[in-house]
C-alpha cells in the first residue's frame, strides 16, 4: 500500500466527520489535510438561541482544533483555486497537492438576490447577523415582524418556521404578543416541501395554532427600505417593521470557478459514495455537504424531481461515506458503505420544546418523513446533539 495524501477543505459538519473517520481507518503514514479560512466551528442550530439572546457566542462555538485528531493537519487559510487538471489546491499559504480530494466547502451567504434586500432585512443565518439580529429585537416591542424566504434551495429548511414558532414563545413571554403580528412570506409551495405534504400540513396548523400568517408561493421583486414595503410578482405589497429574510445560498466561487458545479448550480455526486464526476484529474474527487447536490429517486408529483436537503446532519453521514470509500480505495477494496438518504432534524417551539422530524430520502414513490408531537423530551435530544459536537462526540464512527 503506497503512501498517500488526503485533502479536505472545508472543517464544518462534513469535513470534520471525514477527517475523524479518515483518521481512525488509515495508518498514520498517510497524510490527512484539512483547509479551512476559520478556526471557529459553529453548531448552526443554535443561532435562533443566539437571536434570541438565549446563548452567549461563546456557549456555541469551539476552536476547530479541538475537534481534529492531533495526527490531522489543520491549515487555516483562505482556498484561492481547485486545480483538479493537476491536482492541486492553491491556498494563501501555498500548494497543496493530493492523491484524493473532499470538498466540503457549505454555502455562501449573500443578501443580493432581491433589490433592495440587503438594506432592509435582518438575518440569523450566520453567527455575526444572529448577534445583529439580537440587538434589534431587544428593543422591538410592536409592530409587524416579516419572515422572507425569496429563494430556495436554502440549508436548514426547518430553520424559518422554527425562527417564527420562538419568536411567538418570546414575545409571549414578554406579553407583549398582542401588540406584534408575526407573518411568514415564502416562494415554497409549503412549508419544507421535500418533507412532504404531510409534514408541510402539520407546520402550518402549528402557525396557524400560533397566529402566524403563512402565504406561500411568493416571488419577490424587491424591498422598499425607505416604506419598509416588500413587493411581490403578483402585485401584492407587504409592510413590515422588521423583517428577517434567508439568504441566497450558492457555491463558494471557487467551486464554480473549478467548474465543477452542474446546472444546478451545486456539485453533483454519486448519491450513495459521494464521487464527483472529474475527468482528466490525478486525484479522486469527492464532495459532501451543502454544496452538493443530491437527486431523489421519488417524487410526489411526477413532474416535479426533488433533491435532499441541506443540513449537518448530511453532511456528518456524507463525510463518513467519503472517508470510507477512500479508505476502501486505498486498501484496494471496495467499501460496502454507502450514503443510505436517512437523517434527522429539529424544530424548536420555545418552552424547551421541540420536534424531532426523521426522514427517509431515498424511499419510494417519495420520501418518508416521521415526526412526533412537541414535547421535552426532543427539545433535550436537540440539546444533547449539540453539545455532542461541541464536545467532538458527535461523530459515530
Amino acid at each position: 500500500m503506497h503512501t498517500t495524501t488526503t485533502l479536505i477543505l472545508g472543517g464544518g459538519f462534513g469535513g470534520i466527520a471525514a477527517a475523524r473517520t479518515l483518521r481512525s481507518l488509515l495508518p498514520e503514514e498517510h497524510k490527512i489535510i484539512l483547509i479551512d479560512r476559520s478556526s471557529t466551528f459553529l453548531v448552526g442550530a443554535t443561532k435562533t438561541w443566539v437571536m434570541l439572546g438565549e446563548k452567549h457566542p461563546d456557549e456555541v462555538t469551539v476552536n476547530r482544533s479541538t475537534l481534529i485528531p492531533e495526527n490531522v493537519e489543520f491549515i487555516e487559510t483562505e482556498i484561492e483555486k481547485i486545480d483538479c487538471g493537476n491536482g492541486i489546491v492553491i491556498t494563501s499559504q501555498g500548494e497543496f497537492r493530493g492523491d484524493y480530494l473532499i470538498i466540503a466547502l457549505g454555502a455562501d451567504l449573500t443578501m443580493d438576490s432581491v433589490p433592495g434586500l440587503k438594506e432592509a432585512a435582518y438575518s440569523f443565518y450566520s453567527l455575526g447577523d444572529a448577534i445583529k439580529l439580537q440587538d434589534e429585537l431587544r428593543e422591538f416591542r410592536e409592530g409587524e415582524i416579516v419572515i422572507l424566504i425569496p429563494e430556495i434551495p436554502i440549508k436548514c429548511p426547518p430553520a424559518p418556521y422554527e425562527a417564527a414558532l420562538m419568536l411567538d414563545h418570546h414575545f409571549r413571554q414578554l406579553n407583549i404578543r398582542e401588540k406584534i403580528s408575526i407573518t411568514m412570506c415564502t416562494i415554497e409551495p409549503g412549508p419544507m416541501p421535500t418533507a412532504g405534504t404531510e409534514m408541510g400540513a402539520y407546520i402550518r396548523s402549528l402557525l396557524e395554532e400560533r397566529a402566524i400568517a403563512y402565504h406561500p408561493m411568493k416571488n419577490t421583486v424587491s424591498v422598499d427600505s425607505e416604506n419598509k414595503k416588500i413587493v411581490f410578482e403578483d402585485g401584492e405589497e407587504k409592510s413590515y417593521q422588521l423583517l428577517l429574510t434567508v439568504p441566497r445560498h450558492k457555491a463558494p466561487e471557487v467551486i464554480t470557478n473549478a467548474g465543477l458545479t452542474n446546472e444546478s448550480g451545486w456539485i453533483p455526486v454519486d448519491p450513495k459514495t459521494l464521487k464527483a464526476t472529474v475527468h482528466n484529474s490525478p486525484m479522486k474527487v469527492y464532495a459532501v455537504g451543502d454544496n452538493t447536490s443530491i437527486s431523489l429517486p421519488g417524487r410526489y408529483k411526477p413532474d416535479k424531481p426533488l433533491v435532499l436537503p441541506k443540513a449537518g446532519v448530511f453532511a456528518a453521514s456524507q463525510g463518513i461515506v467519503a472517508a470510507k470509500q477512500i479508505d476502501a480505495e486505498i486498501r484496494g477494496e471496495k467499501s460496502a458503505d454507502e450514503f443510505d438518504g436517512k437523517g434527522y432534524c429539529y424544530i424548536e417551539m420555545g418552552g424547551e420544546k421541540a420536534i424531532k422530524g426523521e426522514g427517509a430520502f431515498f424511499e419510494m414513490p417519495h420520501p418518508k418523513m416521521e415526526k412526533r408531537s412537541p414535547d421535552s423530551e426532543q427539545y433535550q435530544d436537540k440539546v444533547n446533539w449539540i453539545n455532542s459536537w461541541l464536545k467532538g462526540a458527535g461523530i459515530k464512527l
